[in-house]
């Protein structure tokens, strides 16, 4: 699959009531941010998911977010295939930055190209760097980070 969806926003006009509605449904447990502006769903299976205040969003319904390596070269695909861009470039809480578009039908999706070193954040290279110098031994070698599969030094 190209292109996960990796997190869900859906609005609410009142997060006590939504908070409570799934709690008691679903036992699902919820945190608010520091201007209430914003309910996280705290989850560790499945994407991460939130509710925004409903006098601050726009879009008709919920909005899926998918992962993007490239943020302004995919919006520029958006425009190319008949979708229109509403959100450019927004720093995102979670780490990086989102966008956001309607497709030909109005469906608004969310992009999201996290921030380097970021849980789940592909690694950013240079096609122009300079090769670097490998070293013999495993101890000169820094750990890989605890997101990536790669392991750089056998057991």
């Amino acid at each position: 699959m190209g292109a996960p969806i990796v997190h869900l926003e859906f609005k609410s006009a009142d997060f006590d009531r939504t908070a409570a509605f799934y709690a008691k449904l679903f036992d699902w447990r919820t945190e608010k941010n520091a201007s209430s502006s914003y309910m996280k769903l705290d989850s560790s299976d499945g994407p991460s998911g939130g509710w925004v205040r409903a006098d601050l969003v726009q879009a008709p319904g919920p909005i899926a977010y998918l992962t993007v390596d490239d943020l302004p070269a995919k919006l520029a695909e958006v425009e190319k295939a008949g979708g229109r861009i509403l959100v450019h470039s927004l720093p995102f809480a979670g780490g990086g930055e989102v966008g956001l578009f309607a497709d030909p039908d109005g469906n608004v999706l969310g992009l999201w190209r996290r921030k380097a070193g970021a849980p789940g954040a592909r690694r950013w290279r240079s096609r122009s760097r300079s090769p670097r110098r490998r070293s013999r031994s495993c101890a000169a070698r820094p750990p890989p980070p605890p997101w990536s599969r790669r392991r750089w030094c056998s057991p």
